[in-house]
């Protein structure tokens, strides 16, 4: 399910996002704060969509980690 307002796009992760997650999810001074290792590659970012980021009320915004409560 997409959540759209007039100014923002909540949507659910794509295979297509894997690049842009892993130019965060690489940086070692951002993983280790969100919880994970630095990505190794963009196919490791892109397992991690696929697993974890599938999961329930789990969402993008330009490819960046939302987590709704």
């Amino acid at each position: 399910m997409d959540l759209r307002t007039e100014r923002l796009l909540l949507r659910r992760w794509q295979d297509t996002d894997a690049e842009t997650l892993y130019k965060y999810a690489k940086d070692p001074a951002i993983g280790p704060i969100a919880g994970w290792k630095p990505h190794k590659n963009i196919e490791e970012s892109l397992e991690i969509i696929r697993t974890i980021l599938s999961g329930a009320e789990c969402y993008a915004i330009d490819g960046r980690l939302v987590r709704l409560l």
